[in-house]
C-alpha cells in the first residue's frame, strides 16, 4: 500500500473533490437532486460545526478517491458513532490497496477521535467491497428499512 495518502478534505481540493464525487453520483445513478445539492455538501464537509466530515484519498500524489463520515449521537454511549457514508475509489485507482488503507485511517482517525466505532452498508450485490469488508471488520446481521419522505 506504498504511495498512498489520505487527509481531510480543504478548501484547495474542491476541484478534485467536485470530480471524485460527480464521478461516483453518476455511477450510482443519483438523481439531480444530488448533482445539485454539491455546493451544500461541500460547505457542510469543510463547517467545523457539522458532523460531516471528508477526506481525501491520494495515489502516488494524486486524488483518486474520497470518504464521508457523519458522526451520530449514540444512545449507549457518550461517544459518536462514526458512519462511513460515501467511500469511493475512481475506477482507474482501483484495486491498489486505496480503499483498505482509508478504512485502517478511518479506524485510527476514529480512535484518535473518541468514536465508539466505524460502521457502513454497501449493496447486497457488490461483492467485491464485501470481499474486502469482510476482511476488515464484523457483517452485523440486521435488516435495514427505511420510508422515503421526500
Amino acid at each position: 500500500m506504498t504511495g498512498i495518502t489520505i487527509r481531510p478534505l480543504t478548501r484547495h481540493d474542491q476541484g478534485v473533490w467536485q470530480f471524485l464525487w460527480h464521478e461516483a453520483l453518476v455511477h450510482f445513478g443519483a438523481d439531480d437532486t444530488a448533482f445539485e445539492t454539491m455546493p451544500v455538501l461541500w460547505d457542510r464537509l469543510l463547517a467545523p460545526d457539522e458532523q460531516l466530515k471528508g477526506w481525501l484519498i491520494l495515489w502516488h500524489g494524486v486524488a483518486a478517491g474520497l470518504a464521508h463520515v457523519v458522526l451520530r449521537l449514540h444512545t449507549f454511549s457518550a461517544r459518536p458513532v462514526g458512519i462511513l457514508e460515501d467511500l469511493w475509489i475512481s475506477p482507474p485507482a482501483r484495486r491498489q490497496g486505496l480503499a483498505e488503507a482509508c478504512i485502517a485511517h478511518l479506524t485510527h482517525e476514529g480512535c484518535a477521535q473518541g468514536w465508539i466505532r466505524l460502521e457502513w452498508e454497501t449493496e447486497e450485490d457488490n461483492l467485491v467491497a464485501q470481499a474486502l469488508y469482510d476482511r476488515m471488520a464484523a457483517a452485523v446481521p440486521v435488516k435495514r428499512y427505511k420510508v422515503d419522505l421526500i
